[in-house]
């Protein structure tokens, strides 16, 4: 009888730590899955803070285009308003 009680006490025990040691596995590949997420969602970072500093100078680039373009349209303006003038004057 001393048998059949320590038979089952002894299944107990090794399915237990069966399930200790795959515990213990399944833990440490969730880990190396973790790592492995933080390492991409940290190079992930870096493009989209490399992004960010593109775009905002190609906004700078594009302000200034804008206003260097829009400068030299009105100097053209300036230039065709004063020839006709100095036409008007001449022919008037």
């Amino acid at each position: 009888m001393g048998y059949v009680l320590l038979y089952p006490i002894l299944t107990i025990n090794i399915e237990s730590n069966n399930m200790n040691a795959t515990q213990d596995a399944s833990n440490d590949m969730q880990n190396e899955i973790n790592k492995k997420l933080i390492s991409f969602n940290e190079s992930q970072n870096d493009l989209i803070f490399k992004t960010r500093a593109r775009l905002y100078e190609a906004e700078k680039m594009q302000k200034l285009s804008f206003f260097l373009i829009g400068l030299l349209t009105l100097g053209i303006l300036l230039l065709a308003v004063n020839d006709i003038l100095i036409k008007g004057v001449i022919n008037g």
